[in-house]
């Protein structure tokens, strides 16, 4: 699922998504993706499509994902640059990452923490957070063949012959399905 902020895209991404849930077929997520994924596991678990991302559907019932803080003049805080992350220990993409990790940021709305438990009820949990602890910086399930994603952007922090470990582990996970 790619980023971007092309929300013309978010419904089909948002399918998409709970297409690879339920199907067992290897998902990764990156920022606007990572987002989709968190909806479609919200819809599931809460047996409800009036869940939806402020962004795409700013009358959604319930705010999958909502901005990070709002200015007295409306403008939205944008997190943007190199950030650190809180990984959580044992988890998928600490394993991944290492015990140092940072993440490439470009967004302006975070995952609401009130989602965090149901999430969890269907095994998609949060394995890191911004420095802080209040913004979710990865989602992952340990109980799917691969199902993960980040809010920032690891696609950004590639190189030529380096590519970002998660995306190398969702093509590990992609070849073994075929």
């Amino acid at each position: 699922m790619p980023g971007g902020a092309d929300i013309a895209h978010v419904a089909g991404q948002i399918e998409a998504a709970r297409f690879g849930w339920l199907t067992a077929v290897p998902v990764v997520g990156l920022s606007l993706g990572m987002q989709s994924m968190a909806t479609a596991i919200a819809r599931l678990v809460l047996k409800s499509d009036e869940i939806g991302m402020k962004e795409a559907q700013p009358d959604a019932r319930v705010a999958s994902f909502e901005p990070i803080h709002v200015g007295e003049d409306g403008v939205l805080l944008h997190r943007s640059g190199l950030r650190p992350i809180n990984l959580v220990p044992g988890s998928r993409i600490a394993a991944m990452l290492g015990a140092q990790a940072s993440i490439l940021c470009n967004h302006r709305y975070r995952l609401n923490p009130a989602l965090e438990a149901p999430l969890a009820t269907l095994g998609v949990t949060v394995s890191a957070h911004d420095e802080n602890g209040s913004i979710a910086d990865a989602i992952e399930a340990d109980k799917h063949p691969f199902f993960a994603g980040m809010q920032g952007h690891p696609e950004l922090s590639s190189r030529d012959g380096a590519p970002h470990p998660l995306l190398i582990a969702f093509l590990n996970a992609a070849a073994r399905r075929s």
